[in-house]
């Protein structure tokens, strides 16, 4: 007989997860479910979603209706304003976002707003969906309680040494393209736009921190092979996929956002970056660049405020 004390921690809480149907954006789902929270989680389409928030709700043992699906695509940007204004119209409180959703193209592709896939899922979308949703994270804030945003990065920001490769060619449109260059410029500039974001933002009721999850089993990396990655590193590939990704399941990946969503000891601290253990860590020195972090928050602010914001909306 189990004799623990369930964690409850998040009850009365609510999250918006961001690719929630799957992968690591699924565990750390349920792992919020499990914990008491109220879990939106955004996915692209209806079936599938449908499925995996029955999916959430049975492994975290709660009701179906404590899950939620919104159906956008986050790579156009007018769904994400339209995502947005469905939270804000359906929920009063909102405590948590964790801006999950990513992808890592094998090939050059343009969203209809114009802008690289890489770029407008991993970069443009988390920073404007945070915007706007801020106002309620802020009023939904309690004291000793601030509201938290989570976004999840990846090592592979590392591979870029030098900032301004990634502000100079933010569309990846340099010849040649290769996938894992255009994934980790997107990471690096979302990710200094963060650590911009939580200086702005201040120790106030919204604390911004990102992740590592570390490399995982998912639909995502499963989709990846050498190719991927810069002609010197891909005789190396089966090895690193067996070592890394092929090892790990995204429920162990999961841990680093939702400690960065959950643990107490980070309470009131803004602007973290956690391993894939969820502990601080240092992050590359192109990423520690204040003035760069500056300039990728500008140009991300400035592309999502220049795109198409008229696109039809996503089906729901």
């Amino acid at each position: 007989m189990d004799t623990r004390v369930p964690d409850r921690s998040l009850a009365g809480r609510v999250a918006l997860v961001t690719g929630g149907t799957g992968g690591i954006g699924m565990s750390t789902a349920v792992g919020l479910a499990r914990r008491g929270a109220e879990v939106i989680v955004t996915g692209r389409d209806p079936g599938r979603g449908r499925d995996a928030v029955r999916t959430i709700a049975e492994a975290a043992g709660v009701a179906p209706g404590a899950v939620r699906l919104r159906i956008a695509d986050l790579g156009v940007l007018g769904d994400v304003r339209r995502l947005a204004d469905e939270v804000l119209a359906d929920h009063p409180r909102l405590h948590l976002l964790v801006n999950n959703a990513g992808v890592n193209n094998g090939s050059r592709r343009t969203t209809p707003d114009g802008l690289e896939e890489n770029l407008a899922v991993n970069a443009v979308a988390p920073v404007l969906l945070t915007r706007l949703l801020h106002d309620r994270l802020a009023a939904s804030a309690e004291p000793g309680r601030a509201s938290r945003v989570v976004l999840v990065s990846s090592s592979a920001h590392k591979m870029v040494r030098r900032a301004a490769d990634a502000l100079g060619d933010p569309q990846a449109q340099a010849a040649p393209y290769v996938a894992m260059t255009a994934y980790a410029r997107s990471k690096l500039l979302a990710l200094m736009a963060g650590f911009a974001l939580a200086r702005e933002l201040g120790g106030g009721p919204v604390s911004v921190a990102a992740v590592d999850p570390g490399p995982a089993d998912t639909g995502m990396t499963r989709s990846m092979d050498r190719t991927f990655l810069p002609p010197a590193m891909r005789a190396g590939w089966a090895l690193y996929y067996r070592l890394g990704p092929a090892r790990r399941s995204p429920d162990t990946a999961a841990l680093s956002p939702l400690a960065a969503a959950t643990a107490a000891e980070l309470e009131g601290r803004t602007g973290l970056y956690l391993d894939a253990r969820g502990r601080p860590a240092r992050t590359s020195p192109a990423s520690r660049d204040e003035q760069a972090q500056r300039a990728a928050l500008t140009l991300l602010d400035g592309l999502a405020a220049h795109t198409n914001a008229s696109v039809a909306p996503s089906e729901r």
